[in-house]
């Protein structure tokens, strides 16, 4: 049984939808702009709710219709007859009936287009509406309701902001001034980045367009200009982030509208039809099909309420954890040193770039006495361990390890192994000693196994790692870049490195206590006393919640820390309400590593929203457009002695059980320390 108060949230978010934003009170101020058109805003109230019948009726899932797409387009489809047709009886049957077709027709493009990973955007209105036009043609009991367009107010403006106004009121079938004014307020409310986009998106199609035409005056007077409008929004800003590239690919996407545009005006009119938004439909599916074919870097792939909120998200995690799911660890233990590195002068170029060769060294060499045999080399008989946790998918270890200067030019890379990863990428180690694999093909190995040692077989003129992560799980397949998850460089705990020739690096061991102290659960409650200087002030409690996508936070009241916890580390993401404390927390610590030395330094990257006031926030957002480092707030912190500590404040762990111990930092120059009661509740 559908709720009233899901069925109104159902019926608003298509409203909000169609500037592709997901805010409720939006969609509510849009409809209410919507009656400035009476017979549009009602046609389109009558469309959302034959849609919610039917999709009941038939027995649609409630997560379908939470999906804006599926009933927007049947709110488009309602209001364009509302538009057009003054409301009465008749058109009542033909909105329920088109809109019904709408949402069919919606269904069944988002499986075929899902498959090709292109949304279906607004073109099921595009075409239903179409259908529509021409069928309208039998309809004689429709001329009679043919809408005269009573407004109940407008404003006059000149040409040059009129086209602009009218073409943003266009969007929702109400082309007028005062509509146009009052979405772009709620837009630039909300969004600064879209708003920008709207009205640079559409002087430039026009100026375009006018070029093309030869005239200024009417291009601005095109209805269907809204187009240039969708397309600058959708493709800097929603399905692809706002970024310098991005923008000029949205002006090229709407050069190609502008035709387009033009092109099926005078392919339509023959049968009377509108374009309608086909141009912004084609141009910018065009686009998203070709760019996520090649994997293009910058495509949005989780879509916020708002392109700022997209770009920040983008930007806390490949300032945090790198631009690339691709990270193995260190194949070693100890300090090694590279070799060769990525695009190296020797081997490593073209398709087999991405590749690093390791060995040891001591006082600059990477042998004692002479160096003659490869007894001597330092790595010579080292322990290699599995960089990721997968399957051995191939795996060869009987050739002889060369002598010293000698190469094996026939088996180029020696006896190798093969590693899937668990996240799907391949892993090459190459130049194994003879006889050495201590794992079979087809067997499991987690990270940080033995797997073989150091050898000197192959095209190897003396003993040394050679690594590489591959597209396939073929000997010698093609490489591709990689980040190491994490290590230590002159004394400095570095995470998602890419590392240079002649770097030292020592590999990270894993302290299993820190990890076991921070593995928080369902449900897990912690009482802290809150000091003021020494006076206690307050007491606040924490406990452990799941949100309906898996995610764990600590909640306080309406407030959330939201936090993850690997085989690696410890680290807290977003947060969200209006606690001070568990702001403070994640300040004080971001990143809690696991690692196996008594002091350790390290940076990390803030997310702008947890230090910046609004106003500076607000113009972060239009500035990391631009240029990305604007964003970047990073902290050096230490960890000691189970302890967090930076300039801001220190994070105390508990010794002998889960939890933290002591929070510690700075407020109106008053010392603020909140306190772990003694038990665990």
């Amino acid at each position: 049984m559908l709720q009233y108060k899901n069925v109104l949230n159902y019926a608003i978010k298509p409203y909000s939808s169609l500037l592709f934003f997901n805010h409720k009170i939006v969609g509510i101020l849009l409809l209410c702009i919507t009656f400035i058109d009476p017979s549009v805003a009602i046609s389109g109230i009558v469309a959302i709710i034959c849609t919610i019948i039917f999709a009941h009726f038939i027995e649609v899932e409630e997560s379908y219709l939470t999906q804006g797409f599926y009933i927007y387009n049947s709110l488009l489809v309602g209001m364009g007859i509302g538009y057009i047709y003054t409301f009465s009886l008749t058109t009542l049957v033909l909105i329920g009936t088109a809109s019904i077709l709408t949402f069919i027709v919606s269904f069944i493009l988002n499986r075929l287009f899902s498959t090709l990973h292109i949304p279906i955007l607004s073109l099921p209105f595009s075409l239903i509406s179409s259908a529509i036009y021409l069928a309208s043609i039998h309809y004689t009991a429709l001329i009679e309701t043919i809408s005269t367009h009573h407004l109940l107010f407008d404003i006059t403006l000149p040409l040059y902001l009129s086209g602009f106004f009218k073409s943003l009121g266009g969007i929702f079938f109400l082309p007028y001034n005062i509509t146009g004014v009052l979405i772009f307020i709620l837009i630039i409310s909300l969004s600064r980045i879209t708003a920008l986009m709207a009205l640079i998106g559409f002087y430039f199609g026009i100026h375009l367009h006018s070029y093309l035409i030869g005239s200024y005056t009417a291009a601005l007077l095109d209805p269907y200009a809204f187009n240039y409008i969708l397309v600058a929004i959708a493709l800097c800003g929603v399905f692809l982030l706002p970024t310098i590239k991005n923008f000029f690919i949205a002006h090229i996407a709407i050069a190609i509208s502008v035709v387009l545009t033009d092109a099926l005006s005078i392919l339509v009119h023959y049968f009377a039809i509108p374009v309608f938004t086909l141009p912004f439909n084609l141009t910018v599916m065009g686009f998203i099909f070709i760019l996520s074919l090649i994997q293009y870097k910058e495509f949005n792939h989780y879509v916020k309420e708002t392109p700022e909120e997209s770009l920040f998200s983008y930007l806390n995690h490949i300032f945090r954890f790198g631009d690339s799911h691709v990270k193995i660890s260190l194949p070693f233990s100890g300090v090694w040193s590279v070799y060769q590195a990525f695009n190296g002068k020797w081997t490593h170029q073209g398709e087999y770039k991405y590749a690093y060769d390791f060995v040891k060294l001591q006082e600059g060499k990477s042998y004692k006495n002479e160096g003659l045999y490869k007894e001597d080399y330092y790595c010579y008989g080292e322990s290699i361990l599995s960089p990721v946790s997968g399957y051995i998918v191939d795996a060869r270890h009987d050739l002889q390890d060369n002598h010293i200067g000698e190469i094996d030019r026939v088996n180029n890379w020696g006896n190798y192994i093969i590693i899937k990863s668990d996240l799907g990428f391949f892993v090459e180690i190459s130049h194994l000693m003879q006889y050495s694999l201590s794992v079979n093909v087809g067997e499991y190995v987690q990270e940080n196994k033995i797997i073989a040692k150091c050898g000197n077989s192959g095209y190897s003129p003396e003993p040394h790692i050679h690594i590489q992560v591959q597209y396939l799980g073929v000997l010698g397949g093609f490489t591709q870049s990689f980040y190491f998850t994490e290590l230590y460089q002159k004394n400095e705990l570095i995470y998602n490195v890419i590392l240079e020739q002649h770097d030292v690096v020592e590999s990270v061991i894993q302290n299993k206590s820190i990890s076991s102290r921070l593995l928080f659960i369902l449900d897990d409650t912690y009482h802290y006393d809150v000091y003021e200087e020494s006076k206690k002030v307050d007491t606040v409690i924490y406990k452990v919640q799941m949100n309906q996508y898996g995610e764990f936070y600590f909640g306080d009241n309406d407030s959330k820390l939201y936090f993850y916890h690997d085989k690696k580390q410890f680290y807290f993401y977003k947060y969200e309400g209006e606690s001070y404390h568990l702001k403070m927390l994640f300040i004080l610590a971001p990143r809690i590593p696991f690692i196996n030395k008594k002091e350790i330094d390290y940076k990390d990257y803030l997310p702008a929203y947890l230090v910046r006031g609004r106003l500076s926030y607000m113009i972060t957002g239009l500035l990391a457009t631009v240029n990305q480092d604007i964003y970047k707030i990073e902290k050096s912190y230490q960890f000691s002695n189970d302890m967090v500590s930076s300039d801001l404040g220190s994070v105390e762990l508990e010794a002998y059980k889960k939890g933290f111990k002591r929070i510690q930092y700075q407020h109106n120059n008053k010392e603020i320390t909140l306190l772990s009661r003694e038990e665990l509740i």
